[in-house]
């Protein structure tokens, strides 16, 4: 079981829980190929969905070549003269440690009970979960049988089934129902 640590970032709340490589093996991460993203960044992103939060999750893993069609004019034109630097992120670890601080953020999120918000951890959850090549566990965060209350079901078997401990506060909210 993995056990969390003495917070090093100050909004981690239940303390944070370190991605190594030991975990990243055992849970069999594997990170999707530039080409997957980009097809799967052009799905989620045909059509205007307000409420849709993935392709934020998913923008940060491509190159700025497949990206270009995705981001504004603005930021396209600072990067063509160079005034800032488009980078993406690629290494596994640093992309499951960013997976793993967002679910323990989720975790208040589910027992602060904060519908909307809850709701977008949920999505960016599943896209890093696709992103890492877990669609069995990007289904049960996405399923609305495990959503009441807050999102807590789903977060608590995705933990479960990554050996993440989770903190007995979700566990005794999450047979709350609304």
């Amino acid at each position: 079981m993995t056990t969390m640590k003495e917070p090093k970032v100050p909004h981690l709340q239940y303390g944070r829980i370190e991605a190594t490589d030991e975990f990243i093996e055992k849970n069999k991460f594997v990170l999707k190929t530039q080409d997957e993203i980009y097809q799967r960044l052009k799905k989620t992103s045909s059509g205007f969905m307000a409420m849709d939060f993935r392709p934020e999750v998913l923008i940060n893993h491509l190159n700025y070549d497949l990206a270009k069609e995705f981001l504004n004019d603005e930021y396209k034109e600072k990067v063509d003269k160079g005034e800032i630097k488009s980078e993406y992120v690629s290494d596994i670890k640093e992309i499951v440690q960013d997976f793993l601080d967002y679910m323990v953020f989720a975790w208040g999120k589910a027992e602060d009970e904060r519908g909307i918000s809850a709701g977008r951890s949920l999505q960016k959850l599943g896209a890093w979960l696709w992103l890492l090549n877990r669609e069995d566990l990007e289904t049960i965060i996405n399923d609305d049988d495990l959503y009441n209350p807050y999102g807590s079901p789903a977060l608590i078997e995705v933990c479960n089934q990554l050996g993440v401990e989770v903190p007995s506060s979700l566990v005794e909210f999450s047979k709350v129902k609304c």
